[in-house]
């Protein structure tokens, strides 16, 4: 991915690693036992695993077809990964799980989801029709080595919307969203309808309002005064489907390597993409703490749930009118929810929504409810109030020391295309040997002493920049070419790398691969650096 941020990212990881290590410890010797004693699985959501707790931090991308979700991955990874396809129909008709492996490779759904390590497992519960749409791309690239991006299928729109996928596509979109760290909404500035499925997408997307990240995405596609209505018209859509207080965040670019076709907005499309870049790299950093606070929100229920059956329990009459007592205090639960929170000085908030628990408290005998255990209680009060905190100080000192390596790190670069920085490709990319051979320096000596080397006979980077970005190619990938051209890493070019570095815009203007790194044979010889 970019340096600055792969580091960052790094450090963000061991600071997840040390916090997940806590919050499973605490869960499994505070926390579970109340779970099992009065039936939190049954109520609310299954037993955490291992996976739960050790497993990247998620990034879920969803979006329309065509508006460049599995593109985006390719840009982010700097290569395919396996069973890929890209065209302008509905080319990813499975959900796939981008994950990190030593060697390329897919894993089926129904063998992904019997696999412990990985957090899949609770999607068996979808079904087969579901699971043979689902699959795990592994492959090794320093991108993943801090996350693990979600491809979604490409919701359907007019006619195509009559296609029937055979699972419940939103019920698996919200399972995803419950968990993931991210979730990255992509629109086509040509694509700003919102039909029928993706606005049932979207509501599905609800409650974790503050993981939603929009991209507005090919935006180099239209000329300025088209993309501010472009815009406008996107923020009216939004408006009437995500009902939140907050204008949402819209991030504008054309994450791809191809070519900008209208280059007049490149800084505006570089400060947007390197928010996102560096969304994504801080987020292990934020992901052991969404974790820690998902592990309080979940304690909290599981304490207000102990309380609640307990005090039914109580409530109930020891010989006649069991049924109707129960029916009583079944129909009366915002009252009941009132008196547990004055009793046990509990937040409202913390108490589950009525309907849902009326409709699991109808099937069951009040009687059967189990005592409190008041040491497994006051284990679990301490959890809350003073071992969860000391875990939320450790995250905060580790990503005070990683931001501020990180920007050690970013003010060191000497590229002038650093606002986003590459780092390697893998090295199992194929190229045409013609492209991996040195270039014709002299091919190129007319226009680089039209630039007007220094007495050195060099260009400046700020020289440089003015003639490559002619290229229109994004900074990302003219960052790439910066790094593989200059040679000696002095912030100039020399013909010689001046030559490289045109030889190299060439290629990925032909549709080729960068290498990631600058090939033996095209090294040019000592006397031409100098």
């Amino acid at each position: 991915m970019f340096k600055w941020l792969t580091s960052d990212r790094d450090k963000g990881t061991r600071a997840f690693a040390s916090v997940a290590d806590g919050l499973q410890a605490l869960y499994k010797e505070k926390l579970l036992p109340i779970e099992k004693d009065f039936s939190f699985h049954h109520f609310f959501s299954p037993e955490l695993t291992d996976a739960d707790f050790s497993a990247r931090p998620m990034v879920m991308l969803v979006g329309q077809y065509s508006t460049g979700k599995s593109t985006f991955i390719r840009h982010l990874l700097g290569r395919d990964y396996p069973g890929l396809r890209i065209g302008p129909e509905p080319t990813t008709d499975k959900f796939v799980a981008v994950c990190k492996g030593e060697m390329d490779q897919v894993i089926p759904g129904n063998a992904l989801v019997v696999d412990k390590s990985m957090p899949f497992t609770q999607l068996s519960h979808f079904g087969n029709n579901f699971l043979t749409r689902f699959e795990c791309s592994k492959l090794d690239s320093p991108v993943l080595n801090g996350m693990s991006l979600i491809d979604s299928p490409g919701v359907l729109s007019g006619e195509k919307q009559r296609i029937k996928r055979g699972y419940e596509f939103e019920e698996v979109v919200k399972w995803f969203a419950d968990r993931v760290d991210m979730i990255l909404v992509l629109f086509d500035v040509s694509k700003l309808d919102i039909s029928d499925e993706f606005r049932r997408v979207l509501l599905a997307l609800k409650g974790n309002d503050q993981k939603i990240h929009i991209v507005l995405n090919k935006a180099d596609r239209v000329t300025t005064p088209q993309l501010m209505r472009v815009y406008g018209a996107l923020m009216w859509s939004l408006g009437k489907v995500i009902d939140t207080p907050e204008v949402s965040r819209v991030y504008i670019g054309s994450f791809w390597d191809e070519p900008l076709q209208n280059d007049e907005q490149r800084k505006l499309f570089e400060s947007e993409e390197n928010d996102l870049y560096t969304a994504l790299a801080q987020m292990p950093r934020s992901a052991a703490t969404r974790k820690l606070n998902d592990l309080i929100k979940r304690a909290r229920l599981a304490r207000v749930l102990a309380f609640l059956l307990n005090h039914l329990r109580n409530k109930m009459p020891s010989f006649m009118g069991k049924s109707k007592e129960q029916k009583k205090l079944i129909d009366n639960l915002p009252n009941v929810y009132g008196e547990i929170a004055k009793e046990k000085s509990l937040a409202m908030g913390d108490f589950p929504d009525p309907q849902l628990m009326r409709e699991k408290l109808e099937k069951m005998d009040f009687t059967k409810f189990p005592k409190l255990d008041k040491k497994k209680m006051d284990a679990l009060e301490k959890m809350i109030h003073e071992e969860l905190p000391q875990l939320l100080k450790l995250t905060t000192e580790e990503a005070a020391s990683s931001q501020a390596a990180s920007m050690s790190q970013l003010t060191a670069g000497a590229s002038p295309f650093a606002v986003m920085k590459v780092d390697g490709k893998s090295e199992r990319t194929v190229y045409q040997d013609q492209w991996l051979q040195p270039p014709n320096v002299d091919e190129y000596l007319k226009e680089f002493e039209e630039i007007g080397p220094n007495s050195a006979g060099k260009i400046s980077g700020s020289q440089a920049k003015v003639v490559l970005e002619q290229s229109k190619l994004p900074s990302k990938v003219l960052h790439a070419i910066w790094n593989l051209s200059d040679v000696d890493k002095d912030g100039a070019l020399t013909q010689a790398e001046f030559a490289l570095a045109k030889h190299f815009i060439k290629m990925k203007l032909e549709g080729q691969d960068l290498p990631p790194t600058l090939p033996p044979q095209m090294v040019p010889p000592p006397e031409n650096r100098a």
